[in-house]
């Protein structure tokens, strides 16, 4: 096993440790509780060595119950948590397989017109021409990403991209319409920078998830 996968599987199995740690100390607390409250109660009695060791043991069974159901709840729960998390990295990874595929229908030509355009200095009606077809191609582009099916939790993510998609083809538009450099530049870097925010979003949502499962 490589040093890499041995530290995966710890921090994966701490992550794990600390939500158990969190449903541990929902127990204390709660048994906490409940002994202050048998022993404020036993302590208001005007005699407490009036108490029959029969109604004590009758106080500390319900105690006992209590704290045995809170157990059992908190085992539950951390099945639930556990599940759900599972169906979170399973959804995650179907989105990120439909977006791998929805990239590689559409990067090839787009890559293609991209390096066209880059290249293109000798004629500024075939450089914009290309533009044109760049506005359409990722107008395409995010039509189709649109129509993905998000969860809840990867709407952020899936902002950026959106974010990202619409710049590229504002790009291209501006472009063609000879907009200002300063304009095309803001509009570059700002795509950039969604795109990028896109992917730390999937990569922190991955290892959160892997760390707790």
């Amino acid at each position: 096993m490589t040093v890499k996968k041995r530290l995966s599987i710890y921090f994966r199995d701490f992550g794990y440790k600390v939500i158990r740690v969190k449903y541990f100390i929902m127990i204390v607390v709660a048994l906490i509780m409940e002994i202050t409250t048998l022993l404020v109660f036993l302590l208001k009695s005007e005699n407490i060595l009036d108490f029959e060791l029969f109604t004590i043991a009758i106080l500390y069974g319900i105690t006992s119950s209590i704290m045995v159901v809170l157990a059992i709840g908190v085992l539950v729960l951390m099945k639930t948590d556990k599940k759900r998390d599972k169906n979170k990295i399973q959804t995650l990874q179907e989105f990120k397989r439909d977006y791998r595929t929805l990239t590689r229908d559409h990067s090839y030509e787009i890559n293609d017109l991209v390096a066209k355009f880059d290249t293109e200095n000798s004629s500024i009606d075939a450089k914009i021409e290309y533009a044109i077809l760049l506005e359409e191609k990722y107008d395409k582009f995010l039509e189709e990403f649109s129509n993905l099916k998000v969860p809840s939790f990867l709407e952020y993510a899936c902002r950026c991209e959106n974010d990202h998609l619409s710049k590229e083809k504002d790009f291209y538009n501006g472009f063609s319409n000879l907009s200002k450099r300063e304009f095309l530049s803001s509009l570059s870097v700002q795509s950039e920078i969604a795109h990028m925010n896109f992917l730390r979003e999937l990569n922190r949502l991955e290892k959160n998830l892997q760390l707790i499962v």
